[in-house]
């Protein structure tokens, strides 16, 4: 008999993580407000904002290990316990005159609980879910996800318009609805049972990560090495795809074509609900799409790239470039998320549980190291060669078109 996907446990994983993941998109999107407001400097903001990409690089693999030698519940309580804890020094800390060092520190406190936040919650949804239910229920955890993106940044605007940097008050108010996310995320969690692994104890902290992430490598390269080829060709294709689409929009939209800042801001809303609408899309074809098939995916975003490069040598007027980019972008982050969506799946159902933290803490280092440095290729990409668009986009097109044939026989074995 197939076991309900929306069972006990489930329920509190998910409305726990609803509320820690709006309190942190809530948060993160205002501090980014009351940073620029300070500080006036695209240059102070950006390397403010890159050091929180800094510690899921190095952490994520400690995460994993604790994750796999943890009670992961309790875990799950005291980091949205820590998340509420910043929150609150938040609140203390815009009265003091050093304000943007302790906003510093708490970007990088973030990012630190971050780091461990997401394998735990990853390695722990295989535990409580069974096999046929966990594509649903990656793609319903997805969606909250991708939900809090859009809504958190969007509400944490309008309030932060409302009350200004110059009201300290309203600042401080939104900073404790995002302690009590938190803290409700934690009385949530309490109430979820997840079945507990047992592995050998190790006395010495230090050989406990040597013996873990040891074992980690060797799973990875000799009894499970699809599984390290689909993590690897998942970051690469992170590396082409995201920062095309993320560091290309408003650069195309406002520098090549010219066009308002509101019709950028509405091609991001649309392709975020695209995100949204390719988790719906996989939890409705779970049991239909075959994992096989995930080179399809691909190519469809190969070929839409493509398709692109050749609407910018048409040279048609920018209102129709702006919606042929803004199609492609939908149909792109669309294949993207049920393709990301199945990936994670298949490597969760093909690692052992008593290693699924540490395995899906390399995923997640992988994905942080290639997400900035797709970024900073792309951002030198439309810098130096703005007069070539379609050449980047053709060049971006054949490397996915090669990453889905390449995953052609990976995602066969998975």
């Amino acid at each position: 008999m197939k076991e309900k996907t929306l069972n006990r446990n489930f329920i509190f994983l998910i409305i726990g993580q609803a509320l820690s993941m709006f309190g942190t998109a809530l948060l993160k999107f205002t501090l980014s407000l009351l940073i620029l407001d300070l500080t006036s400097s695209a240059t102070l903001f950006g390397t403010i904002t890159a050091i929180g990409y800094l510690p899921p690089i190095f952490l994520s693999p400690i995460g994993g290990i604790i994750a796999d030698r943890s009670n992961k519940r309790n875990l799950m309580i005291a980091l949205d316990g820590l998340y509420g804890i910043l929150a609150v020094l938040l609140v203390f800390s815009l009265s003091f005159p050093n304000v943007l060092i302790l906003i510093t520190v708490v970007m990088v406190g973030l990012s630190v609980v971050s780091s461990f936040e997401t394998p735990i919650v990853q390695s722990s949804i295989p535990l409580i879910q069974g096999k046929d239910s966990l594509i649903q229920s990656n793609a319903i955890v997805s969606q909250i996800n991708m939900i809090a993106n859009l809504i958190g940044p969007l509400l944490a605007g309008l309030l932060y318009s409302a009350v200004g940097r110059t009201y300290i008050l309203g600042v401080q108010i939104i900073f404790s609805g995002c302690a009590i996310c938190f803290s409700s995320a934690a009385i949530l969690e309490a109430f979820i049972k997840i079945p507990k692994i047992s592995l050998s104890p190790i006395s010495n902290p230090l050989h406990a990560i040597q013996k873990d992430l040891g074992e980690s490598f060797h799973f990875l390269k000799s009894k499970q090495i699809y599984v390290f080829k689909a993590i690897l060709l998942n970051a690469a294709f992170v590396l082409l795809i995201q920062p095309l689409i993320t560091t290309g929009a408003p650069f195309i939209i406002r520098v090549v074509l010219n066009l308002s800042s509101v019709l950028n801001g509405l091609s991001q809303a649309f392709m975020g609900t695209a995100g949204l609408i390719g988790g719906i899309i996989a939890g409705m074809i779970a049991n239909k799409f075959k994992t096989n098939k995930i080179y399809w995916l691909f190519w469809i975003m190969g070929m839409s790239i493509a398709v692109f490069g050749c609407t910018l040598l048409l040279g048609l007027s920018a209102n129709l470039t702006y919606i042929m980019f803004v199609i492609i972008g939908i149909v792109i982050f669309t294949s993207a998320s049920i393709a990301g969506i199945f990936i994670m799946s298949a490597i969760q159902q093909n690692v052992p549980k008593d290693m699924l933290g540490r395995i899906m803490s390399f995923y997640s280092a992988i994905v942080s190291i290639a997400l900035p440095i797709g970024i900073l290729f792309y951002g030198y990409l439309y810098e130096k060669f703005i007069n070539h668009l379609p050449a980047i986009m053709f060049f971006t097109a054949i490397a996915i078109l090669g990453i889905g044939y390449i995953g052609k026989k990976t995602y066969r074995h998975l």
